[in-house]
């Protein structure tokens, strides 16, 4: 028997059992659990606006009055809706039911979400995950999908892998030890569409802890869930297209962690075509995935230091016209959709990187031209003293001066360092760094005293910071040793007692004799 016989035979093996029963009369309905009273009230949120709204929405708010004993009164506390509210000697008890309580959760979470507010949007998700297993029991496949949009809140929020895979794992083993029955076909769809998602999340995860392997294999379950569901007549087109596209790009970014660039390459292609179709030419969903098809088709993932992308340009895969004409589009549409945002800055920056990268003299005034307009969107933005605007400085200071503009550099990298102070402190890494770009062009232009001075103020934010055993501090303290052990420097100024002594040669009171002294010859 070959192994697709196999599979097709034995599906409950390795997928989901889904059983149709929309022909089957009296399907049980959610009950409610008796403990509502309790999650009731110790369902809090500090967000009052946003709680009264949703319970608005909602219709919560009917209670029942309960006597409360005087011990237990306490007037001068402050009370909300959330909170126990004592009136007359009475307590109002909130006796909102659970499936009511689950829609206010999940739509809090959402909200948090959009605001930004991580931590209170991955606690909902958690409320939610309670309040399921209330509603549905805990082999439903709804409580499979509260794990995984809490699996997703831990992996997009936080950022956090185990998690997710740990919450994915869960909802896997209850899409497969569970028998789920479905009434309708949109039933049937929300049970395929939790299929996909669980595969999907759990992919990313994996990916994101280099299981490689095993991520591949999550996205092509992720795969046979979505050609599942496309074959229902509910499924819209484009949320098909939606689907396709999501899993298209992860599977790109999959093929790129494990070094297949040719094949990332041509899935990108394909998530830019699927994404044309589905949003137009010239909408700005197209603005990350032609910078990430930049990135790909230049073989390395833009760093944050220019230098290091210089050294690393050198690759065989390099193609420079198709990175400049992925970030020129990439910046022609976020200049159509945006004026004066960080979205102009983030594409400006990269194309400026990328014309830096050429290595040819003509493209440096086009970096130059777009990391000026970078810096100054972002000092509108942000302002002069927020680390974007710092960051784009030191990228011009160093464009200047493989130019040949040492002085232009220097006035602006002096000028930085009030203002990375006050970000940073002033016993920082950036602030150090400065110092050290700062010696190394006085070093350049010969003008050696004013560079040991710098050098040492380098060294001394170092030693503070990273430690005399660092890397960077050895190098710095090398360096210094160098320009010091220079003939030159004792004739331009004098050393002071510390650097007199650097200069001395080593002691060692080891004195190795290969003959003896005189004519003595041990008897």
């Amino acid at each position: 028997m070959s192994e697709e016989e196999s599979d097709t035979e034995t599906p409950g093996a390795m997928e989901p059992m889904v059983v149709d029963v929309r022909q089957i009369r009296g399907h049980r309905s959610s009950t409610r659990s008796p403990r509502q009273e309790q999650h009731a009230e110790n369902y809090d949120d500090s967000d009052e606006e946003l709680s009264e709204e949703l319970e608005e929405e909602e219709g919560v708010g009917e209670g029942i009055d309960i006597p409360v004993p005087s011990s237990q009164r306490s007037p001068g506390r402050s009370s909300s809706r959330r909170q126990l509210k004592t009136k007359n000697g009475k307590r109002a008890v909130n006796m909102t039911p659970p499936d009511r309580l689950l829609k206010i959760a999940e739509k809090k979470a959402g909200r948090y979400a959009e605001r930004g507010k991580v931590d209170k949007s991955v606690k909902e998700r958690i409320r939610c995950l309670a309040l399921t297993r209330i509603v549905y029991g805990s082999f439903h496949w709804k409580m499979a999908q509260s794990h995984v949009q809490l699996a997703e809140a831990y992996l997009e929020l936080k950022g956090y892998a185990v998690q997710a895979e740990y919450h994915t794992q869960n909802a896997m083993d209850i899409m497969l030890n569970s028998v789920h029955t479905t009434s309708t076909e949109t039933e049937k769809a929300e049970v395929f569409r939790v299929l996909f998602q669980l595969n999907y999340t759990l992919g990313k995860a994996q990916t994101m802890m280099k299981k490689y392997a095993e991520a591949d294999t999550s996205f092509l379950k992720a795969d046979r869930a979505y050609q599942a569901l496309a074959k229902l007549s509910c499924v819209t087109d484009d949320e098909c297209e939606d689907l396709e596209l999501q899993l298209t790009h992860v599977m790109a970014r999959l093929s790129w962690r494990q070094k297949k660039h040719a094949v990332s390459a041509t899935q990108l292609d394909k998530v830019l075509e699927l994404a044309s179709r589905r949003y137009g030419e010239d909408s700005v969903h197209l603005i990350p995935i032609y910078q990430e098809c930049g990135r790909i088709s230049f073989n390395l993932i833009i760093p944050s230091s220019l230098t290091q992308h210089l050294e690393q340009s050198k690759g065989r895969h390099a193609n420079h016209k198709k990175v400049i004409e992925m970030f020129l589009q990439a910046h022609s549409i976020a200049g159509a959709n945006y004026k004066d945002s960080i979205e102009l800055v983030d594409t400006a920056l990269a194309l400026a990187q990328a014309y830096s990268c050429t290595g040819k003299e003509e493209a440096e005034s086009s970096a130059e031209k777009y990391l000026n307009e970078c810096l100054a969107t972002c000092t509108t933005v942000h302002g002069p003293e927020h680390t974007k605007t710092l960051e784009i400085q030191d990228e011009l200071a160093r464009l200047l001066v493989r130019t040949g503009r040492e002085e232009d550099a220097l006035g602006m990298l002096r000028s930085s360092i009030g203002a990375k102070a006050e970000v940073y402190g002033d016993y920082s890494e950036v602030v150090s760094d400065t110092y050290k770009l700062i010696a190394s062009i006085y070093l350049a232009q010969g003008n050696i005293e004013k560079s040991l001075r710098t050098y040492k103020k380098c060294l001394n934010i170092e030693t503070h910071v990273l430690g005399k055993n660092h890397r960077k501090t050895k190098d710095t303290e090398r360096t210094i040793d160098i320009l010091i052990a220079s003939p030159s420097v004792s004739s331009k100024f004098v050393l002071n007692n510390e650097d007199e002594l650097k200069k001395r040669p080593r002691f060692s009171a080891v004195v190795n004799r290969s003959k003896p002294l005189g004519g003595f010859k041990p008897q």
